[in-house]
């Protein structure tokens, strides 16, 4: 599936690029988990009715056959004072993938956005005679590596 998002955000990337705008507009691709690719159960222990997955994904009605990989996902920057082609952080390759280098909160990414938009990570509202912040607790910190 990656080829039907890859050409309309590279072409998004290059227009707004060309056009002098990329500095000025930071574009945010993130989901809320990821997923990996091996079926559910343990190996050689399959749970019970499980679809057979199979070793490559050839038609749509393959693609959801996966389960959720809570500890990390991945999110895509771009522009607006984002560091150019780096790669940020690291998870394991074996199972559970989790995080090995360079974790980055959910709190700590919202403080980086914020702060890119001229918006201090402890930005807080009164709502309901209560504050709102902008980061949980407004304790989200800037990530640097980020930065360009």
């Amino acid at each position: 599936m990656k080829a039907t998002i890859d050409g309309p955000i590279s072409q998004l990337i290059l227009d707004l690029e060309q056009r002098g705008l990329l500095d000025r507009t930071l574009v945010v691709l993130a989901t809320e988990f990821g997923r990996d690719m091996m079926t559910e159960g343990k190996p050689g222990q399959e749970v019970k009715n499980q679809v057979t997955v199979p070793d490559m994904m050839t038609e749509p009605k393959h693609y959801g056959m996966h389960r959720h990989f809570t500890e990390a996902s991945s999110v895509l920057l771009f522009g607006g004072g984002i560091a150019k082609g780096r790669v940020y952080g690291e998870t394991a390759t074996e199972r559970p993938c989790r995080i090995v280098k360079d974790p980055v909160s959910i709190s700590d990414l919202h403080a980086t956005i914020y702060s890119l938009m001229g918006i201090a990570p402890d930005t807080a509202y009164e709502a309901e005679r209560r504050p709102v912040y902008a980061t949980k607790d407004g304790k989200g910190k800037v990530v640097p590596g980020l930065l360009a």
